[in-house]
């Protein structure tokens, strides 16, 4: 019985990770702020680098959309989910991909991890966690390899 919610919960999860990637795509801030916690953090890449509360968290998604002249392009890759009663994580590979602003057209790999907690009923992002690797001999981020 425990194992048929957990199975459950994971796909509860995994759907409510697809809706976050097509509220991306859409650039629909309003779904995608419905999936995160009032009190997230998120940790990004981008100064300053944390993140704290849905207001804060939705003005760093509007930058990052404003970001590209088009079309966003989000997918998932490698996912993992754990669950545990009413809280789980998952890790996954995401390349972003579009035309910025600049007329450039690139694809991002990052790294990210997201934690979830249940909260009346509805599995919410309480924390997220946006990361580059790095090339340690120079300490830049590697931002265009495919894993």
């Amino acid at each position: 019985m425990v194992a048929n919610h957990a199975d459950a919960a994971r796909a509860d999860i995994m759907a409510m990770l697809d809706s976050r990637v097509e509220a991306c795509r859409a650039r629909d801030i309003d779904r995608l702020m419905s999936l995160y916690s009032p009190d997230i953090v998120y940790f990004d890449i981008i100064p300053p680098h944390q993140f704290i509360g849905a207001d804060a968290v939705r003005r760093n998604f509007l930058r990052w959309f404003a970001e590209y002249q088009g079309d966003i392009g989000v997918e998932t890759h490698d996912l993992s989910v754990a669950v545990s009663g009413d809280v789980a994580f998952a890790h996954m590979l995401h390349p972003d991909s579009g035309t910025r602003r600049s007329g450039r057209d690139v694809v991002v790999w990052v790294r990210s991890t997201v934690c979830v907690q249940r909260i009346d009923d509805q599995w919410l992002i309480t924390h997220e966690h946006i990361s580059f690797p790095i090339n340690p001999e120079e300490w830049s981020a590697v931002v265009d390899a495919a894993p």
